[in-house]
């Protein structure tokens, strides 16, 4: 449900940059990942997925959340978004935030399929009720933005 909830917020700016994108996102301190925000602040995204299921050759499929994409005629970007909808008890581990940085290696990989120059694959891990501080500040430390419900504007997910 999370994933459609992301899917559903993107699609607003589909074809269009996403201007707001800093104030989606947690804090961060990295001047690196400042650089993406700024990039994905100015791109636009013409394709957005949900559970879009990757494959290719010579791989085992990868199921993505949410991925969204968009290509000028020299370059081509992603956005891919893990998204985690837990009780507070439970939040992203390490293990789970490295398997996510294996997805984001092959988005690169596919995306380096179209012949043209990768501009970025920005990911973002968005769990609704946050992180533990020592593996946020690792996914950030690993070029990973972070994300809670904020990024789609809600306190909670109560329904």
């Amino acid at each position: 449900m999370l994933e459609l909830m992301v899917f559903r917020d993107l699609n607003k700016y589909r074809g269009k940059p996403i201007e707001n994108f800093r104030q989606k996102v947690r804090p961060i301190s990295a001047n690196e990942l400042k650089k993406q925000i700024s990039l994905v602040s100015a791109s636009r995204f013409d394709i957005i997925w949900t559970n879009y299921h990757l494959q290719m050759p010579q791989t085992t499929v990868v199921e993505l959340d949410v991925l969204a994409s968009g290509e000028d005629a020299k370059n081509c970007w992603a956005l891919v978004f893990e998204v985690k909808n837990r009780q507070e008890a439970h939040p992203p581990s390490q293990i789970e935030a490295q398997s996510f940085i294996g997805k984001v290696e092959r988005v690169k990989q596919w995306l380096a399929q179209k012949e043209k120059e990768i501009l970025f694959v920005c990911p973002v891990y968005l769990s609704a009720k946050g992180f533990q501080s020592e593996v946020e500040v690792w996914m950030q430390e690993h070029g990973i933005l972070t994300a809670d419900l904020a990024f789609l504007g809600l306190e909670s997910l109560d329904f």
